[in-house]
């Protein structure tokens, strides 16, 4: 079968999405599909081009048995509203002209945001007779609304409406959690088009454990302390603030350190914030390439995720699954009823503060800090949930459904969609509630 996986983020990058959009085509290679890659020019997340594209506009390459194609965006050195629209515009307009050079496929797999890709899957669908599955990694414009980025008006109602047409269009709609499955319910989605796949890892590769003292022994006058991390995009959805927060209320604790380790837009605003409150406990360092990052895993105490208030039902921190492959507790701060908050309290991975609370974040933390044989009950915990989440169980579940649509034109319904099977709507191991797809 020829498949088509679409997405602005592929490898090199290897934060948020780009994980997923580039394992997804890379699974379906190794199973003997004919897999292309439509995607952008990488410079993500520190918005920056590397500097070996700049100029292009269209290149072809091969990566793992997966041809990749590459099409020029425009990359702002400030993102704001206006510009993150004309870059995805941009990306959509080239992502079109790379469709057309992939030739017809079987099926296309549009992974989301942004948003408008979408739209150029459904023309290719029409126009190719293909299977059509939008995957949703976030609700686009219910993030928009709940960070402020955009208010309610006309910019919001178009981009519902287009929100309403792929979904209309697409063969079935596939998303990563409980919390955006309803969302997309209450959106009018039927339930018999949608389907739930968590997003994955692989567990064996990221659970191996390195040789430890790498990370401390680069940081050596913290070396000896209890190493609290948060490693990421560090933009306004992460709500970061509150770990600077928490380490100016921890200021005077002599054994615990934190980091903040990567880049985003929120990067700069926090930087100065620290240096403004003069935070000698707290260190900021560049993005980590991938095997740094493992050592600094392998290395600090605890980890920490955040997310900003209210927007815990349309985001999902892809780094969860790889800190709780590593055994590494885990401190959140996030909304109770958040996808990720429901995930680490039901699998007793890690602890739970309110989105934004530094205060209750800081007596979590002085409770742990004495507490090594409670760390690693904790972290033993994370490492076993994640079985659940192995890229095995669940790509096998979505290329399986995949494959149950097979684009036979004699097979089509009168509404244009392929009448061949359903969407899997996986379900929640039953020890265990708040975790994902059964194995």
């Amino acid at each position: 079968m020829k498949i088509l996986v679409a997405s602005i983020n592929f490898h090199p990058e290897h934060s948020g999405i780009a994980l997923y959009s580039t394992d997804l085509p890379l699974f379906m290679a190794e199973q003997g599909q004919v897999v292309t890659m439509v995607t952008g020019f990488p410079y993500y997340p520190t918005w920056k081009k590397h500097p070996e594209y700049k100029g292009r506009l269209l290149s072809t390459e091969i990566y793992k048995n997966v041809k990749t194609l590459r099409g020029y965006l425009y990359v702002p050195t400030k993102v704001t509203t206006p510009k993150r629209i004309l870059h995805e515009l941009s990306f959509a307009f080239f992502a079109a002209l790379n469709f057309l050079r992939a030739g017809r496929q079987d099926c296309i797999v549009v992974l989301s945001p942004p948003l408008l890709l979408g739209v150029v899957g459904v023309f290719f669908k029409w126009l190719w007779r293909a299977q059509l599955v939008f995957h949703i990694q976030d609700l686009q414009p219910d993030a928009a609304l709940s960070l402020g980025m955009v208010r309610k008006g006309l910019m919001i109602r178009t981009l519902l409406r287009i929100e309403s047409f792929i979904y209309r269009h697409s063969d079935w709609v596939a998303t990563i959690s409980q919390g955006m499955l309803a969302r997309l319910i209450d959106k009018g989605v039927p339930r018999e088009k949608l389907g739930l796949y968590y997003n994955w890892i692989d567990v064996a590769e990221a659970g191996r454990q390195r040789p430890a003292g790498h990370f401390r022994s680069k940081h050596r006058a913290v070396a000896d302390k209890f190493l609290v991390a948060y490693a990421g995009n560090i933009g306004i959805k992460q709500g970061v603030d509150v770990l600077v927060e928490t380490a100016a209320l921890m200021q005077d604790v002599p054994g615990i350190h934190f980091f903040i380790i990567g880049d985003g837009a929120d990067r700069e605003r926090l930087l100065r914030w620290a240096q403004e409150k003069r935070l000698n406990n707290l260190t900021f360092l560049p993005f980590l390439s991938q095997d740094d990052y493992f050592d600094m895993l392998q290395d600090i105490d605890l980890s920490f995720v955040a997310q900003k208030a209210n927007t815990g039902n349309v985001f999902f921190p892809s780094k969860l699954l790889g800190i709780m492959a590593m055994g590494k507790p885990i401190l959140v701060s996030a909304d109770p009823g958040s996808e990720l908050a429901t995930v680490v309290s039901q699998s007793g991975c890690g602890l739970v503060v309110p989105a934004g609370d530094a205060r209750a974040a800081a007596k979590q933390l002085s409770g742990l800090v004495e507490n090594s044989g409670e760390i690693a009950r904790i972290g033993s915990r994370g490492r076993e949930a994640v079985k659940a989440f192995d890229r095995k169980v669940v790509l096998g579940a979505f290329l399986n459904q995949i494959r149950s649509f097979i684009p036979v034109p004699s097979r089509r319904s009168q509404g244009g969609q392929l009448a061949s099977g359903k969407p899997t709507l996986l379900g929640r191991p039953k020890n265990n509630p708040g975790l994902g797809p059964d194995a």
